[in-house]
């Protein structure tokens, strides 16, 4: 999958809402780190959330119907692209022996 989607989105949602938390910029930003989304866009994203009038009450496909017929909430998602995960090892070393950062492979 190469971008975010309305699932996804409602499931954010979702989990926001029935935790009782607000649809805020900064709630969505701690809940979507695994996407890079930059601030200006989820400023405009958690206002069309919440111009939806989601409630505690809906179910997430609930709240996933009413993304998925909201266009402008569409064309943002659409664009919104996974972090790629990168494995950075840091490692200090003193002594003998060997200073291996993954898996060792002896032949």
């Amino acid at each position: 999958m190469d971008f975010l989607t309305s699932t996804i989105l409602s499931g954010i949602a979702y989990d926001l809402i029935k935790c009782g938390m607000l649809l805020t910029t900064e709630n969505l930003k701690n809940r979507a780190r695994e996407w890079i989304i930059d601030d200006s866009t989820l400023i405009v994203l958690s206002g069309e959330l919440n111009k939806l009038s989601l409630t505690e009450s809906m179910s997430e496909s609930a709240i996933e119907q009413r993304i998925a017929a909201t266009p402008e909430l569409l064309s943002l998602i659409k664009n919104i692209k996974p972090v790629r995960e990168s494995n950075t090892i840091i490692q200090s070393h003193s002594g003998t022996g060997d200073n291996v950062g993954r898996d060792k492979i002896i032949n």
